[in-house]
């Protein structure tokens, strides 16, 4: 089983890193080349941006989970069935999702804060993402469906080679051609797109090619992918969601360079809170296989080991944000006034970082054997949760009260994951 483990959760854990530096690499490039009002425009524009990955990785794992429960259970041709209707979704959800951002972004992104010449770069850098939001949506979702066949190990060089291409063209647009924000952009996609060629090669292989045959929608397959998929999709986007009113209320208390210093910090965030993410839905397959087949004992083991895991990274990263505080501003080329900012929240960041290493795992298992109500209720709870406490607490302290917004949150949202794991402890 161990074997079997480390074989599902270190590719994994490799693979959502890389998935990090996608989000981070962007922001290092632009804030040395453009300085705060890069790394604010790019702040604002994410959770725009990000709806792009989230919907693939909520198609991707809600049907990885719903073609597991089939296997393990002995059906191959509903699982077959579901992996197919996986396809037919990242297209049609695509074209949803593009019509929608086209008709509604200027107007979001003046709600979000963007103003004259941050405006100006949010809306470049989003047009380049939506040309290229299908290749974006299928390898994210196509990434977890390759982990499911047992081939994390592809999956994972498949999102490194995206991610080096990434990097190689943000040097290159960013620095060297003087592209700005727009070489960002365009790098990003190209990355997308070469993994979205390596998985298709995958999929495209003879053994691996049975979806093809399996593409009609069939309602109660959509129904169930999408029943489990909107916990994935809240957990991949949350960050973002939170992003919005952080930068609202940042601005609001601290300026441009409170925006700027939150930018850094959640660059940083989001790529430890990926990490830990990958220990969670790297164990997803085989917690979906052993509870289709209901082997207990293997779900209860492959679940403490997953917790075990993800508290230990959880953990580790706070301490390193704590650590290398004096060091971030630099990184990212903030201001020195963002820096002074940087320093005096990062301890609410590590403290939220550590709590992530149960909430995190505790929503993944929950999805994972399909109960969908904890799991959406921890998801979309932590909204609820994080726009009551980032109005409420700057009333009385501040920027202060902003900072430590996430830290309450994550430690309510682990107690309920707590209570709900012992309400389920036998399931």
């Amino acid at each position: 089983m161990k074997k079997e483990f480390c074989r599902y959760i270190v590719p994994a854990m490799f693979s959502f890193i890389l998935t990090g530096i996608y989000s981070i690499v962007d922001g290092i490039f632009v804030g040395h080349a453009m300085g705060d009002d890069g790394l604010a425009a790019i702040n604002i524009v994410w959770p725009l941006a990000s709806l792009i990955i989230s919907l693939g990785t909520g198609i991707g794992v809600g049907s990885s989970v719903i073609v597991s429960l089939n296997r393990g259970a002995g059906k191959p041709k509903a699982a077959d069935d579901a992996e197919g209707n996986a396809f037919f979704l990242m297209g049609a959800g695509t074209l949803c999702l593009v019509l929608l951002l086209q008709l509604c972004h200027p107007v979001l992104l003046q709600i979000m804060g963007a103003k004259e010449l941050i405006f100006t770069y949010c809306h470049e850098y989003l047009q380049i993402l939506l040309a290229g939001a299908l290749a974006q949506v299928c390898a994210s979702a196509m990434l977890p469906l390759i982990r499911n066949r047992g081939a994390s190990i592809y999956a994972m060089v498949s999102m490194a080679t995206g991610c080096l291409l990434n990097i190689f063209l943000d040097w290159a647009f960013v620095f060297k051609l003087s592209f700005g924000i727009r070489g960002a952009a365009f790098a990003t996609v190209c990355g997308q797109v070469l993994t979205l060629i390596l998985c298709l090669c995958f999929f495209l292989r003879r053994p691996n090619r049975g979806f093809l045959h399996h593409l009609k929608p069939q309602p109660r397959f959509i129904a169930s992918i999408l029943k489990v998929g909107v916990s994935p999709f809240g957990l991949t986007y949350l960050p973002s969601v939170t992003i919005i009113f952080m930068n609202l209320q940042t601005l609001k208390y601290g300026g441009t360079a409170a925006v700027s210093a939150y930018a850094v910090l959640a660059y940083v965030l989001s790529f430890m809170e990926l990490l830990i993410q990958g220990i969670s839905d790297g164990s997803q397959p085989l917690l979906s296989l052993s509870k289709g087949a209901k082997d207990l004992h293997k779900l209860h083991t492959y679940r403490l080991w997953t917790f075990l895991l993800a508290l230990f990274f959880g953990a580790l990263s706070g301490i390193l944000v704590v650590l290398f505080k004096h060091q971030i501003p630099a990184w990212f080329g903030a201001s020195q006034q963002a820096g002074t900012y940087i320093l005096d929240c990062s301890p609410a960041f590590g403290i939220a970082l550590f709590l992530y290493g149960f909430s995190k795992p505790a929503v993944s298992y929950f999805y994972a054997v399909n109960q969908t109500v904890p799991s959406a209720l921890m998801v979309y709870g932590e909204v609820a949760l994080t726009i009551g406490f980032i109005y409420l607490l700057p009333l009385f302290w501040g920027l202060t009260g902003i900072w430590y917004t996430m830290p309450l949150v994550q430690l309510c949202i682990s107690l309920t994951g707590l209570y709900f794991l012992r309400k389920t402890s036998g399931a």
